[in-house]
């Protein structure tokens, strides 16, 4: 065994020894990254740029504006079914308040039907704010419809008659809750909270 290990060794050594030295070039047009693993060279090809399938040897297409109304207006449409959902969730429970509003069930509820509609409202105009002023005022315009209004009413009243308290749904995290109920103090009394209510 030793033997071998010790024949193994000096093939080795030789074998070093009569290679041929070849350094290595910084770069080769091929190799996307140097050999010191830096992207000193900037122009090194990559399978982007000689595999067609990937889009290689095409018409370089200038980036996409994302305050373009085609393109917000395509995002829109995709997370429609998230947010009407949200909405009509909500919009199922507008009609009088009144105590069977503090049952277990129906508040708990009541307090997923606000918080979830808020966050998809707070959602989307965080992110198309991002995008530019089009799609900015787009997306105001789109969360201002007379069903979103009346939405507001009814928040405004259930948190004005104490039938949802404000640390129900915290500010920091539903802003856009924060803002529809700016101002309002409770008025009458409040419903216990659940055991089953969100966290």
């Amino acid at each position: 065994m030793r033997a071998a290990a010790r024949i193994l060794a000096v093939v080795v050594f030789v074998g070093v020894a009569i290679a041929p030295y070849r350094p290595h070039l910084a770069l080769d047009p091929d190799e996307p990254i140097a050999a010191d693993a830096s992207l000193t060279a900037g122009h090194a090809r990559t399978i982007f740029d000689f595999e067609p399938v990937l889009g290689a040897f095409g018409d370089p297409r200038p980036p996409r504006d994302p305050d373009d109304p085609a393109e917000f207006e395509a995002y829109l449409e995709l997370q429609k079914p998230w947010t009407d959902r949200n909405r009509d969730a909500i919009a199922q429970m507008l009609g009088p308040i009144d105590w069977s509003l503090c049952e277990d069930a129906n508040r708990s509820r009541l307090i997923a039907a606000v918080t979830d509609y808020y966050d998809a409202r707070g959602r989307q105009k965080a992110s198309f704010a991002l995008r530019g002023r089009r799609a900015r005022a787009y997306i105001e315009q789109v969360w201002s419809t007379p069903l979103d209004r009346q939405i507001d009413v009814f928040v405004r009243q259930l948190a004005t008659s104490g039938f949802l308290q404000l640390r129900d749904v915290p500010g920091r995290s539903y802003p856009e809750f924060a803002k529809v109920v700016a101002n309002t103090a409770a008025l009458g009394k409040t419903c216990p909270r659940p055991h089953t209510e969100r966290p």
